[in-house]
């Protein structure tokens, strides 16, 4: 990532979002903890970190993350904390710089290398052996119990597997509920 490029970038974007200095508020790194983010940001510093192997993708698509990302430290130096991350203040900037105002990126964009190198999601259901009903979770819930079974004079405990789910990336790198 040549950081004359990305200089370049955040100063049009700067001139076009009426936010002077925003290439020198910012400052771009990349991160090998993002296991599922194409990109974070954190606004009140002005730290966007990248995906390490955004680096290898085409170069329009690192523009596109980093834009997203530079649209958060934006909106956070025009209203504060007082808006949501991907709220009408952010699609607006997003707009202006050319983009579809988006909080997830298509995976079919992404190479099979980059898809390959993101560690896959996995939810647990929890599941009744008796009624059948299920529920699923981020983790492993071992207190849990079926209310139904329970009530009528059972244990209700729960069965738990994992059930992998296919990757789920977008540049803020929040996951979606199921």
């Amino acid at each position: 990532m040549d950081p004359l490029t990305v200089t370049s970038w955040l100063g049009e974007w700067s001139r076009a979002w009426c936010v002077p200095g925003l290439e020198t508020r910012i400052h771009v790194e990349t991160s090998r903890r993002l296991r599922t983010a194409l990109g974070r940001c954190h606004p009140a510093a002005g730290t966007v970190r990248i995906h390490p192997h955004l680096l290898a993708e085409p170069l329009e698509l690192l523009r596109e993350v980093v834009c997203h990302e530079a649209a958060h430290v934006a909106v956070h130096v025009l209203h504060g904390r007082a808006v949501r991350p991907h709220g009408s203040e952010w699609a607006r900037l997003m707009r202006v710089a050319g983009y579809e105002p988006r909080a997830r990126m298509d995976p079919a964009r992404l190479s099979r290398s980059f898809r390959a190198s993101v560690r896959p999601r996995v939810l647990y259901e929890h599941r009744c052996p008796v009624c059948d009903a299920s529920r699923l979770a981020r983790r492993p819930f071992y207190r849990w119990r079926c209310r139904a079974c329970r009530e009528s004079g059972r244990e209700g405990r729960l069965q738990i597997r994992p059930r992998p789910q296919a990757p789920f990336i977008h540049p803020t790198g929040r996951q979606s509920p199921e």
